[in-house]
């Protein structure tokens, strides 16, 4: 590590830029662009989590900064991760879905907008639980202000499956690779018959675990096995962690030569030597899971220094170049490919032109500056969005700030006065609303007075309604305790009279009995006509017709 890197005071910057990688030179697409950003933005900073220790290198970072061959002045903007804690950024770029990850809560929590460059690898999985959901909750994040996307599949992927808002989303097809690399093809290309006695063949790539198909080292294979046995002057070259003892090589064994995994700089003296290079992706039959992109960055740095492309496209993403004019389409089909590849070494001739074809292409849609351009102006124009972050405290100006001079300050001026206006605005509406709020609120209570002041007189009423009642039962009670009273003294009354009137019966009966056993015969008629008109009978019948009435009024009474 630099003195600057230790002794710096970390503090405000512009972009920061979190990566996994540098400064490690194995990922050239990284040093170029990253590079470039800290030299264009003047307070730029880089901070690394150390993801090479998985595959590239065992160094430490301090040992990894010293060893690399980046220029010092971008050397001194590179800083262990736990620079972050202490840096107050206004954007953060990341690129690779698991690296955006992985930074998102640090992210959230210090409310920094970011912008992710989506490259297909580096976590990002068609059709995958996992990964989508880690996708979807990075784009629907408000503080992720852009996507990058560099083929199309990604781009209709995150607006079909992922429903990511369209406005975040920029599609630049290709890559930051470099295109100038003082490579002239005329001058530097090594050509068979000319420079070297051999036409040789190539595969570069990266072996995702124990898997030799899915980048095609196979179907290589099984091509070199093939071209060896019809040409002595083929050769074949294999670039990446692959081993002879993977796949049985065959006749291909005398004429296939591993180089193992290496660094950029290898490239620059083995890519001129090159004829060919071939690669046959093969994604999963349900388009699920990791997939490479069209061309792959390994092709691509091939074909800026003369190498012609034969390469596969399953996934359609072939968005700019023609097969057999620019480059050579091939698949799965093995015995097309070696067809093809034949015609192609039986004519050297063919083969450079359609190699010098491709290389041109490249050039021009794959274009450094352009590339660069495209990015830089993404970057430029969220840094400028008039947009104040809750982080401690406000952001000193930037060098790019300060060049604008007297402009910037008007232009400033501007600002505070626009954003004063839209403040005044905001305050009349929330004015407006307040006062609307209180009429309301008066209306509310003058109705509830309203209302609960009809209740109580109601209570009222029932209240005095219900004594009126409880004092009328009373009444009642009393009334029909006295009638019980009444009917009680009646019974005994009627009960008497019943036994007097029983008393007379029986007296009338033996006076009866009496005459009828002393008058002669035809004479008791007349003697009944006489009792029943004697006193004793009138007082009989009176006492019966009294019995009578009061026995009536009392049922009526019990009835009422």
């Amino acid at each position: 590590m630099t003195q600057s890197n230790v002794g710096r005071e970390p503090g405000f910057c512009d972009l920061l830029i979190v990566d996994e990688m540098l400064p490690c030179d194995f990922s050239p697409f990284r040093t170029i662009e990253y590079s470039h950003y800290l030299t264009h933005f003047d307070t730029a900073q880089l901070i690394c989590t150390e993801g090479w220790h998985s595959w590239a290198s065992n160094l430490c970072f301090e040992d990894q900064l010293s060893s690399s061959k980046l220029d010092p002045s971008i050397k001194e903007r590179i800083h262990p991760f736990t620079f972050f804690k202490d840096t107050i950024p206004k954007l953060a770029y990341i690129t690779f879905l698991h690296n955006a990850w992985q930074m998102l809560p640090a992210l959230t929590e210090r409310n920094i907008p970011f912008i992710l460059q989506l490259y297909p690898g580096g976590g990002f999985e068609l059709n995958v639980e996992t990964s989508d959901q880690r996708l979807m909750a990075i784009a629907h994040s408000p503080l992720c202000r852009k996507i990058i996307v560099t083929q199309n599949l990604s781009r209709d992927y995150l607006l079909e499956k992922i429903k990511c808002d369209p406005a975040k989303i920029e599609l630049i097809y290709g890559g930051v690779y470099d295109t100038r690399n003082d490579f002239d093809f005329s001058r530097d290309k090594q050509r068979y018959g000319v420079h070297k006695d051999t036409v040789d063949v190539c595969f570069v790539a990266h072996r995702y675990g124990d898997d030799t198909k899915k980048k095609g080292y196979d179907q290589f294979v099984a091509v070199a096995q093939a071209l060896s046995e019809r040409f002595e002057q083929v050769r074949f070259h294999v670039v990446g962690d692959y081993t002879p003892d993977q796949i049985p090589l065959g006749a291909a064994e005398r004429t296939m030569t591993f180089h193992g995994k290496q660094p950029n700089t290898f490239f620059r003296e083995f890519y001129p030597r090159m004829d060919i290079i071939l690669s046959v992706n093969r994604p999963t039959e349900d388009r699920k899971g990791a997939f490479d992109g069209f061309p792959t960055g390994a092709c691509m740095e091939a074909g800026f220094r003369g190498v012609l492309n034969c390469i596969s496209d399953p996934l359609g993403l072939n968005v700019a170049f023609t097969d057999d004019v620019d480059f050579v389409l091939v698949d799965l089909d093995t015995q097309k490919t070696i067809e093809r590849l034949s015609k192609l070494i039986g004519d050297t001739e063919r083969l450079y032109n359609v190699a010098y074809a491709n290389w041109q292409k490249f050039l021009a849609v794959f274009d450094t500056d352009y590339q660069l351009w495209r990015r830089t102006r993404i970057i430029t124009t969220e840094l400028l969005r008039p947009e104040y972050l809750i982080v401690r405290p406000a952001p000193n100006r930037s060098m790019m700030d300060s060049e604008l001079g007297d402009n910037g300050a008007r232009h400033q001026i501007e600002e505070a006065n626009r954003h004063y206006r839209n403040l005044q605005a905001q305050h009349h509406t929330v004015a407006t609303a307040y006062e609307a709020l209180r009429a309301d609120y008066s209306q509310v209570i003058e109705y509830y007075e309203k209302k609960h002041s009809g209740l109580l007189d109601d209570y009222k009423m029932l209240a005095e309604g219900f004594e009126a009642l409880r004092l009328e039962n009373t009444a009642l009670r009393e009334k029909i305790d006295a009638l019980d009273g009444t009917i009680s003294r009646l019974h005994a009354d009627m009960e008497l009279k019943e036994l007097e009137a029983l008393l007379q019966n029986e007296k009338a009966n033996r006076i009866v009995q009496e005459l009828i056993d002393a008058a002669p015969s035809g004479r008791v008629e007349k003697g009944l006509l006489r009792l029943l008109r004697s006193r004793s009978a009138m007082s009989i019948r009176a006492g019966y017709s009294r019995l009578g009435g009061q026995h009536s009024i009392v049922q009526n009474e019990k009835q009422t």
